[in-house]
């Protein structure tokens, strides 16, 4: 298992699939295992659809999103 700040120093700027084992209070993955890491979203996507029923996921980007997002 893997804390989140472990999980970005590992995987720089790059996608992770990670199953959640455990989350705090506002719900956001605490401990996590990788599952996949990829530079390419589409492929974690791809892989979601393999995830045992009952587990749960977080996909996660370990980089900074250039430009601004407005909602």
């Amino acid at each position: 298992t893997m804390k989140i700040a472990e999980l970005k120093k590992k995987f720089k700027n790059t996608w992770v699939l990670a199953e959640v084992l455990k989350e705090n209070e506002l719900n956001q993955p605490v401990d996590v295992k990788p599952i996949m890491a990829s530079s390419d979203k589409n492929k974690i996507y791809d892989r979601i659809a393999k995830v045992p029923k009952g587990k749960t996921v977080a996909t996660l980007y370990t980089g900074k999103f250039k430009g601004v997002f407005t909602f």
